[in-house]
């Protein structure tokens, strides 16, 4: 039985996800599922940061609700064929910001409870993805790329609402995430992203992951299928 890999790009806000996750998906020839975002996807981004308290619970289970569906549809189609599928920040990726939400007092333990129980009731036929490519920048560098992306970019704006801290907080959030992955069997790549990188330069790490994921020795596809998330 082949099939293909659900390769998930994780990475603090203003890492460079998007963008690499484009130029892989650009060499893989395979489609690429973007992080929902305030012009696609998600419609409470800009009120989330104006009132946190008030949207965070609301904003965390859609977005929830949008990455299921985007990890089904990854799912589905690489057991369906032996093509690759990327996704933008995961579905497995958002439990992080909705544990900061709770750590923060911008989500009650009630409306956390909440958002895990819809989490595990999904993630009971939810499979784990074959790789996750861990992009890592300092929270102060992606700071700096934030500022100078809302600078570019008017649909940014509402991100001026990002403190340091909130970064530096997310960071910690998301090494839990992607530890606990590693030790439920995913295969996570790790790429220093500190450094601002070109298009090209982008392309030749986008290569070198390419070609880890085909030197890597699949596991047998059908106790593979058995794996799953806590």
């Amino acid at each position: 039985m082949n099939s293909g890999n659900v390769i998930i790009i994780e990475g603090i806000i203003g890492t460079g996800k998007t963008t690499f996750a484009k130029i892989l998906s650009d060499e893989l020839k395979c489609e690429w599922l973007q992080e929902p975002d305030e012009k696609n996807g998600n419609p409470y981004l800009s009120k989330f940061y104006e009132d946190p308290k008030r949207w965070a619970f609301t904003m965390q289970l859609h977005l929830l609700n949008t990455r299921y569906r985007m990890h089904k549809f990854a799912q589905w189609n690489t057991l369906q064929s032996n093509k690759n599928v990327i996704i933008d920040r995961s579905y497995f990726g958002d439990t992080a910001f909705a544990r900061l939400q709770l750590k923060n007092g911008t989500m009650t333990q009630d409306e956390f409870d909440s958002y895990s129980m819809c989490y595990h009731n999904m993630t009971s036929n939810v499979l784990l993805p074959q790789f996750c490519v861990h992009l890592i920048a300092k929270p102060n560098v992606c700071a700096n790329r934030i500022q100078k992306r809302m600078e570019i970019q008017t649909g940014r704006k509402c991100e001026n609402a990002i403190d340091l801290q909130y970064l530096i907080d997310l960071e910690k959030e998301e090494d839990n995430m992607i530890n606990v992955l590693e030790k439920q069997g995913v295969t996570v790549l790790r790429i220093d992203w500190n450094n601002d990188k070109s298009k090209e330069e982008i392309r030749i790490y986008a290569k070198e992951v390419i070609q880890k994921i085909k030197d890597h020795s699949k596991p047998d596809i059908f106790l593979d299928l058995h794996r799953r998330t806590m």
